[in-house]
């Protein structure tokens, strides 16, 4: 890597850095699924880490994005970038940045340093960059061209081994998915319970307190946003509680929480000691099961399958905001192992502890990516600051 003071320091609109080509709408009968033009893209929605099939094309050739040039967002969310990796027409909501000095190396630089934008961006019904602003954008880069490429190969190489861990990741959760469909379908001896039959009491809501900033001093606060959609605590932005109340609602193994509202209705987590001393919000319900009946572990994945998520569907549609309170919980169905006219304890234990061995594989893969992301930030950091 060569000297900082052999960086250049320019604006992105300058004619030796890129060439902006920023998107317009087509004519409403410019567009087709009869693969009549080119692809057509209208903003971020329609993509990101990687591409989707693009199912819309369009005649009306107006604003062509190049292969290999840079798709950038320029309505909200600002700033969201992706390399074109073939011809598109764009629409109002992109612009094209066709690169002028190595373009894996302003690809990274843009991935870094949009939030430069995000902070010019205006507008009353939606927020969007002017093109000025967009031309006014300062670009830092070395002024070697194999130093450019040098970067840019590095970060290249680092996206490269987390797409592989994500590839890995999917085919975990696809043998996963594969291993519930197999294991939790009723065979012959299985019988259909409801919920409510298999509980040790009634379930219960979390405490209506508000978070306060994280203190280890204080049990930490489990919202419905802590928990992943696999089920798992997630230990970023942890807060805590500090109600004299929260001792009642402190879990304990063999706990389950279910999200009652909003998007994320039918949402579970089951309790691991080893997250902590967690206190449940008031926007989840907790169901204690009876273990001579119904395995927590077992049923667990009971909430992860097709069936549940469809019984979620169909349950939660209201005038307002989707929901399902407790008493609706107890009524969800579901079959499970009986042996000698009894719930079969071990058939359950077995089919948990299998389903448990992929779930430690997929969690061991995803702090994996997590740190090679870090990994990633640290070498962007370093090495696009000039």
């Amino acid at each position: 890597m060569r000297d900082k003071e052999q960086w250049v320091r320019k604006k992105l609109g300058d004619s030796d850095v890129s060439k902006i080509i920023m998107g317009q709408s087509p004519s409403s009968a410019a567009y087709n699924e009869e693969e009549v033009g080119l692809p057509f893209l209208q903003g971020c929605a329609e993509f990101g880490y990687v591409y989707p099939n693009t199912s819309i094309f369009c005649s009306d050739i107006l604003k062509i994005a190049p292969e290999n040039s840079i798709l950038m967002s320029v309505r909200a969310p600002v700033g969201a970038i992706n390399k074109a990796d073939q011809k598109y027409v764009i629409g109002r909501g992109l612009c094209s940045i066709v690169p002028m000095i190595d373009g894996g190396y302003l690809y990274y630089y843009l991935l870094q340093n949009t939030h430069e934008l995000e902070l010019k961006a205006q507008g009353s019904t939606f927020l969007a960059i002017n093109s000025t602003d967009l031309n006014e954008m300062p670009i830092c880069y070395p002024d070697s061209p194999p130093a450019q490429r040098r970067i840019a190969a590095i970060l290249s190489s680092a996206d490269k081994v987390i797409e592989q861990t994500r590839q890995l990741i999917g085919k975990y959760k696809s043998i996963k998915q594969g291993m519930m469909e197999d294991l939790l379908r009723p065979k012959e001896g299985w019988k259909k319970v409801r919920l409510g039959d298999c509980l040790k009491q009634k379930p219960d809501y979390g405490i209506n307190a508000p978070a306060v900033p994280y203190d280890n001093l204080l049990p930490t606060y489990l919202r419905i946003t802590d928990i992943t959609e696999d089920g798992y605590y997630s230990k970023k932005d942890i807060v805590s509680v500090a109600s004299p109340e929260a001792w009642k609602y402190i879990m304990e193994e063999g706990d389950l929480v279910f999200a009652r509202t909003g998007a994320s209705v039918g949402k579970t987590y089951l309790y691991n000691p080893n997250d902590g001393v967690l206190v449940f919000a008031g926007f989840l319900i907790r169901v204690r099961t009876n273990k001579d009946l119904l395995l927590p572990e077992f049923f667990k994945y009971q909430t992860q399958t097709p069936q549940y998520k469809n019984w979620i569907a169909a349950n939660s549609m209201r005038t307002g905001q989707p929901g399902i309170n407790g008493n609706e919980y107890e009524e969800f169905s579901f079959y499970m192992p009986y042996n000698n006219g009894a719930p079969d304890l071990h058939e359950q234990r077995r089919i948990a502890k299998i389903l448990s061995g992929i779930d430690r594989k997929i969690e061991a893969e995803e702090k994996v990516l997590e740190k090679y992301e870090n990994m990633k930030k640290g070498l962007m950091e370093r090495l696009l600051n000039g």
